[in-house]
This record gives structure tokens, C-alpha cells and sequence, in this order.
């Protein structure tokens, strides 16, 4: 089955931002007082080295990100390298390392909105933090992109400022207190300066993987060929000369137990030269700083769990992609609790340690990879060649060892141990996945039993006919046809029913004529009469007492309006049962085929259901399945990404892509106005759609869109409403991730 593709929407100007702003923020703001504290004036050049070690690893990422625009970054490209446990525990480390980077900006976020508000607690507010990008994120990465667009200018521009109004004003700048520790380097001896340098420099690397960052959402990046290496590239110097002009003035302003102490260093040292005005400045400025970090790494951590599920180490759902949103909403909502629960210690240096240890993990296989790829595809084009090669990934790999010497210890235990329990992960993936697929095949077996109340013989056998197509499509389906019978409140319920069995009426001989057709056709259809103080109490009753019923299927007659439907017996059980509900509005299904099949597409659950019903109908019947997509009538719209779209989601359902299926995409004012025009135009025998959201009104069946099409179609319809937990639903509903 193809992939799900996601959407090419980024521009030059936002994978740049994305790129700086996914490393800028917590390193200015957060780390800076802690690397000068541990070097001095020589932070600058900690910077100076970090940007160099991260240089040649760039330069690998620049070839493959550009020469294989995918989702997954790092882990992509050893995937397409090699394979086995490799791939899996480079994805594993890459996608903690990026929640990890994202909790440690969302505390770094934190940090600054309490120079604001000095009560809120830092975990409560990292978590706030993430919820809000989490949402953003969930709109899509060019709403991501352009986010970042604006987040990141105004960061640069933010500390434009600083590095400029701190060497012209009063209270600025000044020699003496750059100098105030003796001079650039603090230890008394080569070695000791040089250990503590590359502690410094272990603790700031993390702040220059906009690489990885960019590389993760190559896929969804326009002209990755030419923007992607540009974009990787620019990053690193523009960071590079940010960071070090930015800690030169820092240094300049306060002294270097003052830096150290401070875990808003330069807000501090704002405050010198602004008065009052600087900490609010410069803490605005560090809020925006390191949110754009979490934007990026929130985006980030979403499509390497993407990538991981697409290759079957993770589970399959995090794989979709919303047809509407075109994100990748499941790995999205996924990785932002794995980040709530990281940023909840609020340690930012340990945070630090950690994200830097996967990262540089993930980077050094990259390094690799551009190794092994230029030999097992020689002839792809490649629109940028890393230099010097293989020199140039031989010396980042050198690099990155060097730099983990010097990882803290605890960190270091941590990043192993992770690894650790990818491998275990890895080792039991298939077992479990297996049980759990067992375990989903039992419970849907469970489930099997199609109950169909019938009243009306005028409808009962369109509607038995619709049971015994469905019936034949799930070869292990079995029916039952149920018959319910009012009894006033004075009879007991037992001797209602034991008359009823005892003599002979009208609902028996309607049953026995349903068993009998549905025995010619070869489906088996077990008769039930019940009594019951209600219809609808029957026959919910009937299936929770049954327990493997997995769908009721009722008929409708005459139209759908509010005042018939509002108290029904048909709406009572729409609304109230625990089971998956189909109603066939028949306009004459029994007497031909039902083949020609046509299914609006939406992305809610009550969609996906119609398309399998539909999908399984046209399958029994010999016929065809037509998918149709809505698309508005005004305003600029891309043909070829929304039939991508539609493909996907009707593979992300069906799981296959039958010749007998059609694509179609259709402009229309209104919904409704081209569902029927479809319909009308292209002849079908049977709609299938989904309830919309508005099915859980009293006075609407399944919603103002199926309502309406049954009314209007002059083919029969069956509308569908797919059983979710009442909890479940709400929450769908109040957010509206759905589609009708």
C-alpha cells in the first residue's frame, strides 16, 4: 500500500526560520548564564567550536535531506541505508531526543513568562506551553511554518537589539567587567581550561541541530533540491554569529557568578542598560525565543514518529494523516504527552544533557548514512554534494565523539538506557503486535451479528435484502431479524412474551418470510419476537442482551423531517445504542442491482464506516465504488493535492486501492447541492455516507448533510453512525477534528 505523502507547503523563508528558531531559543535564554558560568569569557568560544563540530554534520544533512525529501530526518536516511535494529533504535533515540528539546524549551518558556508572572510554577506552565503548540501543530505545518515565520523574525530582531542597545547605552557594555575575570580563559591550566571548554561545548551542541529539525520535515518543504541545503547552511552561521555576539555583550554587562546564578541571564543584563524596562523586554523576547523551539520540536518529534510507524516499528495508527488538517494528527497528539511528562522535572541543564546525547546519536548515523547512500544509489541525482567527501562526514563522526567524552554522567546513563529500552521495544514489537492483533480479531468476531428490526413488510424486504448483501461481504457476519411488539404497562413483560410464542400472528409470518428469502440468498437469519413497554427499549434491549451484535441495520420511510424524526423509534436507537446504527432509505434496492456505489468521503470515524459498508456492498454485489470529495466552488484550490488526499485516506480505510474504485473530486457551492448532483449524474443505486456531527439532535437523524441527501437522492441511501464512548464523542465533537 503507497504511503501516506504529506503536503509540500514551506517555503525558503519558513524551513530558515524553522531551522533557527528550532535552535536559538533555550540556548540564549536558558543555557547561556550556565555555559559562561562554566568557562567565562571563552562561552564565545564554546559557541565558536559547538558551530564548527556542527558544521560538517550539517553539510551530510544538506545532501540527504535534499536528495531524499522525506519525513523522519536522521532516521529516515539510515532506514534507506541499511536495515534491522539499526534504522529502529536511530528513530527510537530521534524522536525522544525532539520531545525531550521540546520540554526543554517549553521550561525555558516558562522561565521567561515568570519574570511576568513570578507565582505560576514552572512544570504547570512548561505543560501549558506545550498544549498551545500541540494545537498548533495540529493545523498543519504550513500554519506551523508561518507561526514560526513571525516567532523567529521577531526573536532575531529582539536580540538585534540587545547586542546593539547594550554596546551604545549607558550602563552597557564595558571592558573592565568583561575582563573582571582575569582574562579569556578562568583555570589556571591548559587542560583544566580545555576539559571545562568541551563541557560547555556538550552542553550548548544541542543548539545548532536546526539541521535535523529542517531534515525531519523535508517532505513537506517546496523546492527541497535548492531551499533545504540553503536553509541548513544559513542556520548554522547565522546561529553561530548570534550566540556569540549575544554572550560577548552578556559577558560585557554582568560578571560571571551573576550570569551563572541567573536563570534569565539576559534579562538581567538588559536590566542595566533599559532600567525597568529590561527584564519584561528581554523576558517577552526569551518567551518567544524558546516557544519557537518548541514549535519546531514539537513539529519535529510528530513526523519522526510518523516515520517510524510508516515502517512498522510503531503503531499504525500514528501513520494517518487527518484528510482535512493534511498533519499527521495521531503521532502529533502522541508525542505532546511524552513531552508533557518530560517537561514536568523543569531541569533544564539535565534536559539539555539528554536532548543532546540523541541528537548527537542520531547525527553521527546520519554521517554515516551519506557514506553508505553515495554507494548503494550511485545515480540519484543529488541536487547538493556534501564537500570533501568522505572527509567531511569522517570528521563530523570525530567530532561527535570528542564532544560525548564529555557528556554528564547521569545524562549519559539516561541516553543509554533509552536505548536500551528501544531494544527491548524492538525485540518484543512483533509478539505484542501479534497479540494485539489477535486480540482485535476476537473482539471483532465477537461483534459479528447484523440485528435487523423489521415492522413495515413494505420495507422489510429491502431491508433484510441490504443484511443478506452485507451478510455475504463478511463471509463470518450472521443475522438476526427482530420483531417487537408494545405491550401496555399492565402486562407483565413474561406473559406478554410467553403468549407471543405460544400463538400465531402477523409478525411470525413476517419473520418467516424475511428467514425464507434470506435462506435463498444463503445467508442464515435467526427470527426474534420480543415484547417490550417500547419499540426502540426492544430493541436496544435485544442487542446489549445479545452481546456480539456490532451493528443495527433499520429502514426509513418518507421524509426525514424534524417533526418525524424528533422522538422516533428509529432516532431512539440512533442516539442510544452501543453499537455501530446503518437506516436504509430504500428507493427500490430489492428489485436490482446494488452495485454502482457512491461514498462522500469525510475524515471522521462515521465516514470511514460508510466507506467500508459501501466498499463491502459493491465488493458482494460485482459492482463498483465511486469516492467523492466536496471541494469548494470559490477560491483557489489544488486538484492534485486533494486527490492525493482523497487517495490516502480511502487507503488508510480499505487498506488497498481495488481496480473497481474510482476517485472523484467535485466543485460545488454546497455539500449536499454536489453529493446529489453526483448522484444523479452518475446513475448509482446506493449512497453510503456518514452521520455528520450534528447526529446527537434530537430532530436530525444523522445530521443536516445525510438527512438531507436521503431526502434528496433518487437513489436509495444508507446512512451510517459508527459507535463511539459517549466521552470519546464528546470530545470530537467539542473540537471538531472530525469530518461529517
Amino acid at each position: 500500500m503507497p504511503r501516506k505523502q504529506l503536503v509540500r507547503t514551506l517555503g525558503l523563508a519558513q524551513i530558515l526560520m524553522l531551522g533557527i528558531g528550532g535552535t536559538m531559543g533555550a540556548g540564549v535564554f536558558v543555557l547561556t548564564g550556565h555555559a559562561a558560568g562554566l568557562v567565562g569569557p571563552a562561552v564565545i568560544l564554546v559557541f565558536l567550536l559547538a558551530g564548527l563540530q556542527s558544521l560538517p554534520n550539517s553539510l551530510s544533512y544538506a545532501e540527504l535531506a535534499s536528495s531524499f525529501p522525506v519525513a523522519g530526518g536522521g532516521y529516515a536516511y539510515i532506514s534507506k541505508a541499511t536495515t534491522g535494529i539499526l534504522p529502529f533504535s536511530v528513530g527510537w533515540v530521534s524522536w525522544f531526543s525532539s520531545m525531550v528539546y521540546a520540554a526543554l524549551s517549553a521550561v525555558g518558556a516558562a522561565y521567561s513568562l515568570k519574570i511576568f508572572l513570578p507565582f505560576l510554577p514552572i512544570p504547570l506552565t512548561a505543560v501549558g506551553f506545550i498544549a498551545l503548540f500541540t494545537l498548533i501543530s495540529l493545523r498543519g505545518s504550513q500554519e506551523a511554518g508561518r507561526t514560526q515565520l513571525i516567532l523567529a523574525g521577531f526573536l532575531l530582531g529582539s536580540l538585534g537589539l540587545f547586542v546593539i542597545l547594550g554596546l551604545i547605552l549607558p550602563g552597557g557594555f564595558s571592558w573592565a567587567t568583561f575582563n573582571g575575570s582575569g582574562g579569556f580563559f578562568i583555570y589556571e591550566g591548559t587542560i583544566e581550561n580545555m576539559v571545562k571548554i568541551f563541557q560547555a561545548v556538550t552542553m550548548v551542541n544541542v543548539l545548532f541541530v536546526g539541521y535535523e529539525v529542517i531534515a525531519t520535515t523535508a517532505e513537506e518543504a517546496k523546492e527541497p533540491g535548492r531551499n533545504i541545503p540553503v536553509a541548513v547552511v544559513g542556520t548554522i552561521f547565522i546561529c553561530a554569529l548570534v550566540y556569540c555576539a549575544v554572550a560577548f555583550v552578556a559577558l560585557g554587562i554582568l560578571t560571571i557568578p551573576q550570569l551563572a546564578a541567573s536563570s534569565v541571564p539576559l534579562s538581567a543584563a538588559a536590566a542595566n542598560f533599559l532600567g525597568g524596562w529590561g527584564p519584561p523586554l528581554l523576558g517577552l523576547a526569551g518567551m518567544v525565543a524558546t516557544v519557537t523551539s518548541l514549535n519546531t520540536a514539537s513539529l519535529s518529534s510528530a513526523r519522526v514518529a510518523l516515520a517510524l510507524s510508516r515502517d512498522g516499528y510503531l503503531p499504525a495508527f500514528l501513520s494517518r494523516v487527518h484528510p482535512r488538517l493534511k498533519t499527521p494528527l495521531p503521532a502529533i497528539l502522541v508525542s505532546g504527552a511524552f513531552i508533557a511528562l518530560a517537561a514536568i522535572s523543569g531541569d533544564e541543564v539535565f534536559l539539555s544533557y539528554v536532548s543532546n546525547f540523541g541528537y548527537m546519536f542520531v547525527v553521527f548515523f546520519t554521517n554515516v548514512s551519506v557514506i553508505l547512500l553515495r554507494r548503494k544509489f550511485p545515480n540519484v541525482e543529488r541536487a547538493f554534494r556534501t564537500p570533501w567527501y568522505p572527509v567531511t562526514p569522517i570528521l563530523g563522526c570525530l567530532g561527535i565523539i570528542v564532544v560525548e567524552v564529555f557528556t554528564e554522567l547521569h545524562a549519559l546513563v539516561v541516553g543509554i538506557g533509552l536505548i536500551g529500552v528501544g531494544l527491548i521495544v524492538y525485540q518484543l514489537r512483533r509478539p505484542v503486535g501479534r497479540v494485539v492483533e489477535v486480540a482485535a480479531q476476537t473482539v471483532e468476531a465477537a461483534r459479528h451479528e447484523i440485528l435487523v428490526p423489521v415492522a413495515n413488510p413494505l420495507t422489510a424486504r429491502g431491508l433484510i435484502r441490504m443484511a443478506v448483501i452485507l451478510g455475504r461481504a463478511r463471509e463470518e457476519s450472521t443475522l438476526a431479524a427482530l420483531s417487537v411488539v408494545k405491550i401496555p404497562g399492565a402486562t407483565p413483560l413474561e406473559l406478554a412474551q410467553e403468549m407471543l410464542d405460544r400463538g400465531e400472528n402477523g409478525r411470525k409470518m413476517l419473520l418467516k418470510q424475511v428467514a425464507d428469502y434470506a435462506h435463498e440468498q444463503g445467508v442464515p437469519v435467526r427470527p426474534l419476537l420480543r415484547a417490550a413497554r417500547s419499540v426502540s427499549s426492544g430493541i436496544l434491549g435485544v442487542a446489549e442482551a445479545r452481546g456480539g451484535v456490532g451493528m443495527i441495520l433499520m429502514g426509513w420511510r418518507g421524509q426525514l423531517s424534524t417533526q418525524r424524526v424528533a422522538g422516533s423509534v428509529v432516532k431512539d436507537v440512533v442516539y442510544s445504542a452501543k453499537c455501530d446504527v446503518a437506516v436504509l432509505r430504500d428507493r427500490g434496492i430489492e428489485e436490482g442491482n446494488s452495485g454502482r456505489v457512491l461514498v462522500p468521503v469525510g475524515g471522521g470515524p462515521h465516514a470511514r464506516l460508510a466507506l467500508k459498508l459501501g466498499w463491502d456492498i459493491a465488493r458482494a454485489e460485482g459492482g463498483s465504488l465511486t469516492a467523492l470529495r466536496i471541494l469548494p466552488e470559490s477560491g483557489a484550490v489544488d486538484m492534485e493535492v486533494e486527490m492525493e488526499v482523497l487517495r490516502q485516506l480511502v487507503e488508510d480505510v480499505l487498506e488497498e486501492t481495488p481496480e473497481s474504485l474510482t476517485f472523484r473530486l467535485r466543485r460545488d457551492e454546497s455539500v449536499v447541492g454536489g453529493i446529489l448532483a453526483e448522484a444523479a449524474e452518475g446513475g448509482y443505486d446506493l449512497v453510503a455516507i456518514g452521520a455528520s456531527e450534528e447526529w446527537f439532535l434530537r430532530n436530525l437523524l444523522f445530521g443536516s448533510i445525510p438527512d438531507r441527501v436521503a431526502d434528496g437522492a433518487g437513489c436509495s441511501v444508507l446512512m451510517v453512525r459508527k459507535y463511539e464512548p459517549a466521552a470519546v464523542s464528546w470530545l470530537r465533537r467539542t473540537i471538531r477534528i472530525g469530518g461529517w
